[in-house]
C-alpha cells in the first residue's frame, strides 16, 4: 500500500512539474505569435476602417430609399457602432468578432438588394457597390491566427493559455 500512495505522489509531481513546464514554454511562443497577430492586425485594420465608412454609408443610402428591410439596417447600426468601441479598445479578438459580423452583415445588405430591379439605379445600388470596392485581404492575418491557435491547441495547453490570458482568436471572414 505505501508503495502505491509513493507511486501516485511521484505521478502527480511529475505531471505537475512538467504542467509548469509546458506553460512556461509556451508562454513566450504565444507572445510572439499575439505580436504577430497584432501586427498583422495593425496592418489591415486602416483597410477595414475605410470599408466599414463605405458600408456605414451604404446603410445611410439603404435607409433613405427604402431599399432592405429595417432588421438589417438596425442590424447594422449596431454592429457599426461595437465597431466604434471595440477599435478604442487594443482587444483584437473584440475587433475581430465585430469585423466578422460586419462582413456577414454586408453580404446580408448586399444581398437583399443585389436582385432589386427597383434599386438598380438607386443610390443604395451605387454606394453598395463603393463599399464591396473597397476589399482587403485578411491572408496573412489568418495564417498567423492559424500559427497561434495550432500553438494554443490541445487540453492542456488550451487550459494554460486560458489561464495565461491568451484568448482563442476567429479567424477572418472577408
Amino acid at each position: 500500500m505505501r508503495l502505491l500512495i509513493r507511486f501516485v505522489a511521484l505521478v502527480v509531481v511529475a505531471l505537475t512539474v512538467g504542467g509548469v513546464a509546458l506553460a512556461l514554454t509556451s508562454r513566450n511562443t504565444l507572445d510572439e505569435q499575439l505580436a504577430k497577430i497584432e501586427t498583422e492586425w495593425s496592418e489591415l485594420r486602416p483597410d477595414l476602417e475605410d470599408r466599414y465608412d463605405a458600408l456605414a454609408t451604404a446603410n445611410d443610402a439603404v435607409r433613405t430609399n427604402g431599399g432592405a428591410s429595417r432588421a438589417v439596417i438596425g442590424e447594422l447600426d449596431a454592429a457599426l457602432s461595437d465597431w466604434d468601441r471595440a477599435t478604442r479598445t487594443s482587444d483584437v479578438g473584440a475587433q475581430l468578432r465585430v469585423a466578422n459580423e460586419l462582413e456577414g452583415l454586408g453580404r446580408r445588405l448586399v444581398a437583399t438588394l443585389t436582385d432589386s430591379p427597383r434599386l438598380a439605379s438607386n443610390a443604395s445600388t451605387l454606394a453598395l457597390t463603393a463599399y464591396a470596392a473597397r476589399t482587403a485581404s485578411a491572408e496573412r492575418l489568418n495564417a498567423e491566427i492559424s500559427a497561434y491557435a495550432n500553438d494554443r491547441g490541445g487540453t492542456i495547453r488550451s487550459a494554460f493559455a486560458d489561464l495565461l490570458d491568451h484568448p482563442q482568436l476567429p479567424l477572418l471572414d472577408l
